[in-house]
């Protein structure tokens, strides 16, 4: 028996730390950009690196670039030029280039779920009329990592923009893998001069060259890329998937406008083998007023909520076009049909074909219940 507890002893003391490796043995990546050119990928990195207190020009990151046939091949091209081993599992996203999108996205997620390094609670995005290498390679004065940039744009910006969505890479392949639905993606784009955007001294200025900027969503037909939505079109497809939690409208007020803010609490589906019928319960708030109004005046509120149902309708209407004229239900209405109605929805052969003829209803409830402190506008008070 004391043999016994002396060998698991000896077990635990001589295989806990036998891979252990000191954080300075790694090149700690923490941003990947994936581009396809010439029939072959270019992988390209953003690696942290230890600064100096007293060294004012080192950047605190470096960009290496990699070409191969597959990302892993890549990957080892890099290899190649860094100094220490390769490390990612603390990526914080990946950026794929809309070229790269539109070939079809499978071999980069495949590649990021099989490598055990890679962790999935990332970002995934797509670069909208640039390189993805380009977008990840821009500096500013704000952030000390160009990664951190990014995935702090869509932390901040996803519950106060209703085109912005969750986008993370967990989110994606899950909707890409189950039936009647397809995925969407955020985009970005870069803003400004490139070239300049990218270089060490940008860390110094007051005024970026260039800067990374959140776009509209990408709309893809499983893991392919097939076309932008439009700002409306993206906070449309949003609502649908009740995914917006904050979104303002401007309502039209003689020359000027006044300004909703739209808080969601409740989206109903309605789910029947050829229609679904949505409902969508919003309360919103006045946050500002740039023309003469009586908002004691209950007929001026319930015209200022069916303004804003009526915009939203526009909005959801615009969504509902786009999918279908594309043949794609990123809305998930397919999945829904499935799960209610498998039967049925196994005996379609291509649900994308009879996705645009589903019948979809939305109704949109709007109800003001704060209309600010002041019950009339400054111009008003002053005469």
């Amino acid at each position: 028996m004391k043999k016994i507890l002396l060998i698991c002893l000896l077990t635990l003391i001589t295989t806990g730390c036998w891979n252990y490796k000191e954080l300075n043995d790694y090149s700690i990546a923490t941003g990947m950009a994936i581009d396809y050119k010439d029939d072959e990928y270019e992988v390209t990195l953003l690696f942290s690196n230890g600064k100096k207190e007293d060294d004012k020009t080192t950047s605190q990151v470096t960009v290496t670039s990699g070409h191969g046939k597959t990302i892993y091949e890549a990957i080892k091209d890099i290899s190649l030029s860094v100094p220490k081993e390769i490390y990612i599992s603390h990526l914080s996203v990946v950026i794929v280039s809309d070229t790269l999108a539109k070939k079809g996205v499978t071999p980069t997620l495949d590649f990021l779920l099989r490598d055990p390094q890679a962790h999935q609670n990332i970002y995934f995005i797509v670069s909208k009329d640039s390189d993805a290498k380009d977008v990840l390679s821009v500096i500013t004065p704000i952030s000390d990592y160009p990664s951190q940039n990014i995935t702090s744009s869509i932390k901040s910006t996803e519950k106060l923009q209703g085109r912005i969505t969750n986008a993370s890479f967990n989110n994606f392949v899950s909707t890409l893998l189950k039936k009647g639905i397809s995925p969407i993606s955020n985009s970005i784009i870069v803003v400004g001069d490139e070239e300049k955007g990218t270089k060490t001294e940008e860390q110094q200025n007051s005024k970026a060259s260039a800067t990374t900027k959140l776009d509209t969503l990408g709309i893809f037909k499983g893991d392919k890329l097939v076309d932008w939505a439009d700002t409306e079109e993206s906070i449309g497809i949003n609502m649908l998937l009740d995914d917006v939690h904050i979104l303002y409208l401007d309502i039209p007020c003689n020359n000027s406008t006044i300004e909703l803010s739209s808080n969601f609490f409740k989206l109903k589906n309605k789910i029947e083998k050829d229609k679904v019928t949505v409902d969508i319960n919003v309360e919103g708030k006045i946050n500002e007023v740039g023309c003469s109004i009586d908002l004691k005046d209950e007929n001026v509120i319930k015209e200022l909520e069916k303004e804003a149902e009526n915009k939203m309708m526009e909005y959801t209407g615009k969504a509902i076009n786009k999918a279908k004229n594309l043949k794609t239900d990123i809305f998930g209405y397919g999945n829904m049909i499935y799960d209610k109605y498998p039967k049925y929805f196994n005996s379609i052969n291509d649900w994308d074909e009879e996705f645009k003829n589903l019948n979809i209803n939305v109704n949109v409830h709007y109800k003001i219940n704060n209309t600010g402190a002041l019950q009339q506008t400054i111009g008003d008070l002053s005469k």
